[in-house]
């Protein structure tokens, strides 16, 4: 089976110091792989350059056996790869559902802004699409989350059920 994500070969200096000094791993699909080291050893830079905060200055990122290398984040996004920072970032008085249907903004594009001011059927339907997408999203997270009424705010949520709600 092909790999899903294939890091080959990564590195990163910055200035005289090497954050990351070639490294390479592949992750399969429906595996879930983690990053441990100490403070200092490079993790969030791996993910700042699997992610496209940070361009590569050497080695390559392929993800579904396309190259991302050098891709900008909201290509990345785009693809289906994301991440999350170490302090929460949510719609704390939008509700659980809000939060999921607003990561799927990046999908609008300037011509859904009149669609949304004016209603039109057209924003509508994409609005039951994205809908239907957070939904599944919420599910995919398990029936912690499910288990919370999606009209709620996300602030009536456990930190741990936030940090769910984060990742859908």
């Amino acid at each position: 089976m092909a790999a899903l994500l294939e890091v080959r070969d990564l590195c990163k200096n910055f200035g005289g110091l090497t954050a990351v000094d070639h490294l390479s791993f592949d992750v399969q699909p429906g595996e879930i792989v983690s990053l441990i080291g100490p403070n200092g050893a490079g993790k969030t830079t791996v993910f700042n350059l699997i992610t496209g905060v940070y361009l590569p200055p050497a080695g390559d990122i392929v993800f579904q056996g396309r190259s991302i290398r050098g891709l900008k984040p909201d290509a990345i996004v785009r693809l289906g790869i994301a991440r999350t920072f170490q302090t929460l970032r949510l719609f704390t008085n939008l509700s659980v559902l809000d939060n999921v249907m607003a990561s799927q903004h990046h999908k609008l594009n300037l011509l859904h802004v009149p669609g949304a001011i004016l209603r039109t059927p057209g924003y509508r339907a994409w609005e039951r699409q994205a809908r239907e997408r957070a939904i599944e999203k919420m599910k995919f997270f398990g029936q912690r989350l499910m288990g919370y009424r999606f009209d709620q705010p996300a602030n009536a949520l456990s930190f741990a059920n936030r940090r769910r709600l984060e990742m859908a």
